[in-house]
């Protein structure tokens, strides 16, 4: 299932749901598949992740659907308009991990869309030196980076990566 055109869920074995939390409501939005933690200093909220942030119940992936009720939802404009890679500010989203839940990642280029518009391309993965068996590990900026501790403090173990097309197959550890 894809949640953007950056990040999706390939299997929900074992998902763990951490209630829904919202985003900041002001600053740079979220993307979709950042590495995400509860915000202890400000109730009800999350933010990106630390690159200092250890596996916890409290950390995860972030997850957003875009649901349009009726056609119409007046949260979205038209910086946030397909295909979604950002969550609204202010709104609620999920923190999702779980131990076996399998995830993806692509990181892609800016694309010109049909209506002449560009989409900037996102980065969600620090590709450099990846490969298969790594563990990943927060980054600042809410990207993902190879572990140095491996097993230790990875949250995610790379199963498949494809360094030609950049997507990236991995499995939570927690």
């Amino acid at each position: 299932m894809s949640y953007s055109r950056n990040f999706g869920m390939r299997s929900f074995e074992n998902v763990i749901r951490d209630g829904r939390f919202r985003v900041p409501a002001s600053g740079t939005p979220l993307k979709i598949g950042s590495p995400v933690v509860v915000d202890a200093t400000n109730a009800g909220f999350m933010k990106q992740s630390p690159a200092t942030a250890v596996k916890s119940p409290s950390a995860g992936v972030l997850v957003f659907e875009h649901i349009q009720y009726k056609g119409v939802d007046t949260n979205l404009t038209t910086a946030y308009d397909a295909p979604y890679n950002d969550v609204p500010l202010g709104q609620y989203a999920q923190i999702v991990h779980g131990p076996g839940v399998k995830v993806w990642f692509k990181n892609t280029v800016d694309k010109t869309l049909y209506d002449g518009r560009t989409q900037a391309g996102v980065t969600l993965v620090d590709m450099t030196d990846l490969e298969v068996g790594d563990f990943l590990v927060p980054k600042a900026g809410g990207q993902w980076v190879t572990s140095t501790d491996g097993a230790t403090d990875g949250w995610l173990q790379i199963e498949q990566y494809n360094p030609t097309t950049g997507l990236i197959e991995a499995r939570f550890t927690f």
